[in-house]
C-alpha cells in the first residue's frame, strides 16, 4: 500500500530565521499519524525545519518523500508563522509527485480555508477544515479508489468548492495514542512532550483569543476532555519512549481541580512520576487541592499563568475578569503547595493606557516578590472572528491584519526584525499605534530584567523549589538588544 506522508513544513522555503518557534512537534500530525495507522493505513512522517536543522538540503527532502510514493501528502497549517512554507512545499511536491494528492490542514488553515482554495488551488487538491482525522482517512479511501479526492467528503474543502465541518471522533478516548516516533528527525529535546488532553470549543470568551473560535470551526461547539486515566495512559505511552518532562498547553485547565487531582491519582495508580510535569492556566483555575495534586504527580510541578495585564479594567475589557490580589494569591498557592509559578504577559490589549502598565508594573512586581517567574510578554496577536476583531470599534481597535495574506508576513519575517519592527504587530488601540504597542513589549522586557533580582532573591532563600531562573533571565534579556 502507498502511505500518507505528514509534514510538518518549514516556515518558509527562505526564511532561516524564523519569528517563533518552528521546531516543535504538531500534535496534530501526531495523533493523524496514529490514528490512519490504526486503520490499517500507512504512514510516514517528516519534519522538514529538524531536517534543514540537520543538514539535508530541500532536494534531499523532495528526493526523500519521493522514495515513499506517497498516496496522499498532508502537510500541517497549524499556526500562523507556517503559512508560506505549508504552501510553498504543497506546490513543490504537488510538482514532484504527480501520482500523489496534497492536502493542507490545521488550525490556521481550517480559520482561513476559503481564502487558501480560492487563491492557492493550484498548490495544493484541498484544505481539511477541522480536526483531520476522520477526513483525512476518506481522502486517502476516496483517491485508492477513484485518483481523486470526493468533494462531499465532510471537512474537505476544495477548490471551487464550499467548506463544511468535519465529522470528529465523538469519544475522545477512541482515538489511538501518539508517539513522538511518528516524525523524523528526532526532536531536539527528546526528554519532553506536550501532551493533548482536550479539544473543542473553551468556554471562555476572552475577546482576543482565537480558541474559542477554531474549536467550533474544527467541529466541536463545547469543550470535550480526555478521561483523567487515558491521559495518564498517553503519558505511560511517551515515557516508554524516554519521555520524562511533559508539557499540558491545551484547555485542560478547563477542568479544575477535580481533572487535575484525578490525573494524579491515574499516574500514581501506574507508578509514574515524570521528571517534570507544566500546565498552563489562568490565574484562578486551580486551587491549593489541585496544585498540591500537581506537586505530588511529579518531580517537579510548574504553571504557566497568563496574567496578561496589572489592570481590572482592562482584564474586563478583554474578557478575563481578574483582581491583582487574585493573582497574588495564585502564585503564592502554586509557591505553598509546591508548584513553580510562571507568568505571561500581553501588550496591545484594548483599554490598555499609560495608567494600566503602571499597574501591570506593579502587579509584575508583586508577583515576582512572592516567586512568580515572569516568562514573557507579546504583542496581542489579533485574528479575524475573534470577537475584539469582528467588533473593533467598540473595543477602540483598529486591525491592520484581515487576510490569509496579511498574516503570511509571519512567516518572511526573521525574529530580529519582529522585535524591532513593528511588521507582525496586527492591530491599534486607542491608546496606542503598532510602533507604541512593540515598544512597550520591549519595555516591559527590559523591566523584567531591572528587576529580576526580587524573584532570585525569593528563590535564594528558599532550597525547595529550583527554577531555571539564569534561563528566563537571558532568554528575555537578549530580546531587547
Amino acid at each position: 500500500m502507498r502511505p500518507v506522508c505528514l509534514i510538518q513544513p518549514a516556515v518558509s522555503l527562505t526564511n532561516s530565521h524564523p519569528c517563533l518557534d518552528d521546531q516543535q512537534y504538531g500534535l496534530g500530525l501526531l495523533a493523524l499519524h496514529a490514528y490512519l495507522s490504526a486503520h490499517g493505513v500507512p504512514a510516514v512522517g517528516l519534519h522538514v525545519p529538524l531536517a534543514l536543522h540537520h543538514g539535508f538540503t530541500l532536494d534531499e527532502l523532495v528526493g526523500l518523500v519521493r522514495q515513499h510514493d506517497p498516496l496522499v501528502v498532508a502537510i500541517g497549517l497549524n499556526w500562523v508563522h507556517f503559512s508560506r512554507g505549508a504552501l510553498e512545499l504543497a506546490g513543490l511536491l504537488r510538482q514532484a509527485l504527480p501520482r500523489a494528492r496534497v492536502v493542507v490542514g490545521g488550525q490556521h488553515a481550517t480559520l482561513f480555508s476559503a481564502e487558501i482554495v480560492g487563491g492557492y488551488g493550484e498548490q495544493l487538491d484541498a484544505v481539511i477544515v477541522g480536526e483531520a482525522e476522520r477526513p483525512l482517512l476518506a481522502i486517502y479511501q476516496s483517491v485508492a479508489e477513484t485518483g481523486a479526492i470526493d468533494p462531499g467528503i465532510p471537512g474537505v474543502h476544495v477548490p471551487g468548492g464550499a467548506a463544511s465541518l468535519p465529522q470528529v471522533v465523538a469519544n475522545l478516548d477512541d482515538l489511538p495514542l501518539y508517539s513522538y516516533r511518528s516524525l523524523r528527525p528526532r526532536q531536539r529535546q527528546e526528554n519532553v512532550a506536550a501532551v493533548s488532553t482536550a479539544r473543542g470549543a473553551c468556554p471562555f470568551q476572552c475577546a482576543y483569543c482565537i480558541e474559542p473560535v477554531v474549536g467550533r470551526l474544527q467541529g466541536r461547539d463545547r469543550l470535550h476532555f480526555h478521561s483523567a486515566e487515558r491521559i495518564a495512559a498517553q503519558i505511560a505511552h511517551l515515557s516508554r519512549e524516554g519521555i520524562d518532562r511533559f508539557t499540558i498547553q491545551d484547555g485542560f485547565f478547563v477542568g479544575g481541580d477535580p481533572l487535575l487531582i484525578g490525573l494524579a491519582e491515574a499516574l500514581q495508580a501506574r507508578s509514574l512520576r515524570p521528571a517534570h510535569l507544566n500546565l498552563f492556566a489562568h490565574p484562578n483555575s486551580y486551587g491549593p487541592d489541585g496544585l498540591a495534586a500537581a506537586a505530588a504527580a511529579a518531580q517537579m510541578a510548574s504553571v504557566d499563568y497568563g496574567v496578561e495585564t496589572g489592570s481590572p479594567a482592562v482584564a474586563r475589557r478583554a474578557g478575563r475578569p481578574m483582581e491583582p490580589q487574585q493573582v497574588v494569591e495564585a502564585v503564592e498557592s502554586a509557591v505553598a503547595a509546591g508548584v513553580v509559578p510562571y507568568t505571561w504577559w500581553l501588550c496591545g490589549l484594548p483599554g490598555e493606557d499609560e495608567a494600566a502598565r503602571t499597574q501591570t508594573r506593579q502587579l509584575l512586581l508583586e508577583t515576582m516578590r512572592q516567586g512568580g517567574v515572569p516568562r514573557w510578554v507579546s504583542p496581542v496577536i489579533l485574528f479575524p472572528q475573534t470577537v475584539m476583531h469582528r467588533q473593533a470599534a467598540d473595543y477602540g481597535v483598529t486591525p491592520r491584519f484581515h487576510t490569509f495574506t496579511d498574516y503570511m508576513r509571519f512567516s518572511d519575517t526573521a525574529l530580529a526584525e519582529a522585535v524591532h519592527f513593528p511588521e507582525l504587530i496586527t492591530h491599534a488601540t486607542a491608546a496606542g499605534s503598532p510602533e507604541n504597542i512593540l515598544a512597550e513589549s520591549r519595555r516591559l522586557r527590559r523591566f523584567i530584567v531591572d528587576n529580576f533580582s526580587l524573584v532570585e532573591d525569593f528563590y535564594r532563600k528558599q532550597q525547595r523549589l529550583t527554577p531555571d531562573l539564569a534561563g528566563v533571565r537571558r532568554t528575555i534579556a537578549s530580546s531587547f538588544f
